[in-house]
């Protein structure tokens, strides 16, 4: 484990840091960050307590979050802390003190061995004789090269026991990307790659890899690493540090979907059952085992004006889209399991909608379910875009409002320098290029 502390540091600041610090590691590692902070008595200003950044108690996160792609930096830290009210994670010795600043950071970060290429391992039954998954034999620490050559072979006849000739060639590629001269020794002694290194290997193959495991004992299959770069996909199965090809995710994961509506079962036999009985309807009826109570959406407006303690500001959201659905029941009297029978179905034949942008109302009516619904959401597409154009205008100003008092860093702007912080006159000059 490492770690590293900074004191004396604004918030804006130490973002840039963290990012330094995450971004420089060559291996896959777990990261939490402590904060230190002063409290301050609310009978008097000369009444402080000070606590040091401990994991045992002013931890930023409950446990340490697993980084395994460079993407992971931003999406799984750093945008998760910037959306964080810090203070809420802060221990109070008493309701008699009150916050009067974060004052340090310490970031621990846990190295671990996750390496892609052990052929040494035993892979159990319930993976090895699973149809959707290719252990290939004998990689010799060079699995995911052959997941590599699999995937990008296109030949009918291909033979996982027989692509040594393509993973040659995806290695020798590899090598000159790396500008090492390829050998037969260094082939035979290379080592496993890290699954951090996976970002470059995407990058020069120009595919997007994705790592999933699997639970042996539940057979529950679990995304590790999902990539969010706009290649074509490739998915592979890491267990006990060895890479397997996946040829197909949904079949792995026990998902069975319909061809047709798309539905999603969890075994052969319901989607069979399905196609038999139920696919041929427009509408499936579904009931969820668990109602909840309907909750609005949290109001991301009011958030960031308690955050930054800005005052008279509208919080509210001016203008909606509603509508209202009419229908024919159509006699079925369809069949559903041992005890149930379908006596009717909704078929939706007209739709009207509204705005109170515009405060028009628009009907539409057709015959055809798919074809109304296709109307319908066009026509909200259209005034969903007027509706985000005047929020744009009603807000703009909030966000002018923020950047002027504290600032954006160069962790959340690609492209620009680090340790920099910049205003909204930079903001502009960026928009006028």
């Amino acid at each position: 484990m490492e770690s590293h502390l900074y004191e004396g540091v604004e918030p804006s600041v130490f973002y840039d840091k963290l990012e330094n610090v995450l971004s420089t590691q060559s291996s896959a590692f777990k990261v939490n960050v402590a904060l230190g902070y002063e409290l301050v008595s609310k009978t008097g200003p000369d009444d402080t307590r000070y606590f040091y950044p401990n994991l045992a108690n002013t931890y930023v996160f409950n446990k340490p979050v697993a980084i395994n792609s460079k993407a992971d930096i931003q999406k799984k830290v750093i945008s998760e802390i910037r959306s964080m009210e810090l203070a809420d994670k802060l221990n109070y010795s008493s309701s008699g003190y009150t916050l009067k600043a974060i004052t340090a950071f310490k970031i621990f970060i846990y190295h671990r061995d996750h390496t892609l290429g052990d052929s040494e391992a035993v892979i159990p039954k319930i993976i090895r004789e699973n149809k959707h998954v290719i252990n290939f034999p004998k990689t010799n620490n060079k699995c995911v090269f052959h997941c590599i050559a699999w995937h990008t072979f296109q030949s009918p006849k291909k033979d996982p026991r027989r692509i040594q000739a393509q993973v040659k060639e995806a290695f020798k590629r590899y090598c000159s990307f790396k500008g090492v001269k390829y050998s037969l020794s260094l082939f035979r002694s290379f080592k496993p790659i890290d699954l951090l290194q996976l970002d470059e290997v995407e990058d020069f193959f120009q595919l997007v890899i994705n790592v999933y495991k699997m639970d042996v004992v539940s057979g529950n299959v679990e995304c590790i690493r999902r990539s969010d770069k706009g290649y074509e996909a490739m998915d592979i199965l890491s267990y006990e540090n060895h890479a397997l090809y996946i040829k197909n995710t949904d079949m792995l994961q026990s998902k069975y979907q319909c061809p047709k509506c798309e539905m999603v079962f969890v075994s052969a036999e319901k989607l069979k059952n399905h196609k038999k009985n139920q696919c041929e309807l427009v509408n499936i009826e579904s009931f969820p085992t668990e109602p909840t109570i309907y909750k609005p959406a949290h109001n991301t407006i009011r958030s960031l004006l308690t955050k930054y303690s800005i005052k008279d500001a509208d919080q509210y959201i001016d203008h909606f889209i509603v509508y209202d659905f009419e229908a024919i029941l159509k006699p079925t009297a369809t069949q559903h399991g041992e005890n149930t029978v379908f006596t009717n179905e909704h078929i939706p034949v007209s739709v009207s909608v509204a705005d109170s942008l515009t405060e028009e109302v628009r009907c539409f009516v057709n015959d055809d379910p798919k074809m109304l619904l296709t109307d319908m959401f066009k026509y909200i597409g259209d005034v969903s875009v007027k509706i985000q154009q005047y929020n744009v205008n009603k807000y703009k100003s909030l966000p002018q409002k923020i950047i002027n008092a504290h600032g954006l860093t160069g962790m959340e702007i690609p492209g620009v320098n680090l340790g920099k912080t910049y205003k909204m006159s930079d903001v502009e000059s960026w928009i006028g290029e």
